[in-house]
């Protein structure tokens, strides 16, 4: 961990427990699917399911704003509607990443954390969990002028800001096609959360880690 430079971290599923309002978050994107496009309950539902956008934690689970950039939605009203829709109160503290983490980690290299969510959710859940935004070196919404179907874009474009390889790189995240892939095809490192908590048990392993139950660490 020493060659490590720069960290890059997701927030959604990765500081809180995705679980606390996974549901809440597809019942938005469903309702938005019927105001806006006038598919019907289960056409839009079936639409999500078969992108991999689920009401429950799964392995292969995509993002819904990158599905949406996919197929030329209008991501920045998506983005008002489910700012105004985000059910932030529902994530339970006790679950989520704690500000001592977040701290250790950003004492091994700067600390950026970059989200497809909108930055006034951002806010909502820093503030939710109990962590500060000074922890974060930087914070990088997938949103406006940074709109990207994946996150190798915003991620190459952060290395070269810091000046720094994708081998010196590590991307800590909960879903492996939207957090690690990008960043593996890049070159770079990543780390696969089932459950925010469990970045403990990787830091502990940290001068030897290995796939486990709790983790999954790419080189």
């Amino acid at each position: 961990m020493k060659k490590v430079s720069l960290i890059i971290i997701d927030m959604d599923g990765t500081l809180y427990d995705m679980s606390d309002l996974i549901e809440d978050g597809f019942n938005t994107s469903v309702k938005y699917l019927m105001e806006f496009y006038e598919f019907d309950k289960e056409e839009a539902e079936k639409i999500l399911n078969d992108n991999h956008i689920y009401p429950y934690v799964a392995p292969d689970a995509r993002s819904t704003t990158q599905f949406f950039l996919s197929r030329f939605v209008d991501v920045f009203h998506w983005d008002n509607y489910r700012s105004e829709h985000f059910g932030y109160r529902l994530i339970i503290k006790d679950k989520a990443m704690s500000e001592e983490i977040l701290k250790k980690l950003s004492q091994i290299a700067p600390l950026v954390l970059l989200t497809n969510n909108t930055r006034v959710n951002v806010s909502h859940v820093l503030n939710q969990i109990g962590v500060s935004e000074e922890i974060f070196d930087q914070i990088v919404c997938n949103e406006k002028e940074n709109k990207s179907p994946s996150k190798a874009i915003l991620m190459d474009r952060i290395m070269k800001e810091y000046g720094v390889s994708p081998e010196e790189t590590l991307s800590i995240g909960d879903r492996y096609d939207v957090d690690a892939k990008p960043m593996l095809e890049l070159g770079g490192r990543a780390v696969v959360l089932r459950k925010p908590r469990m970045i403990e048990k990787f830091l502990d392993d940290i001068d030897d880690p290995k796939s486990c139950e709790e983790y999954f660490y790419y080189k």
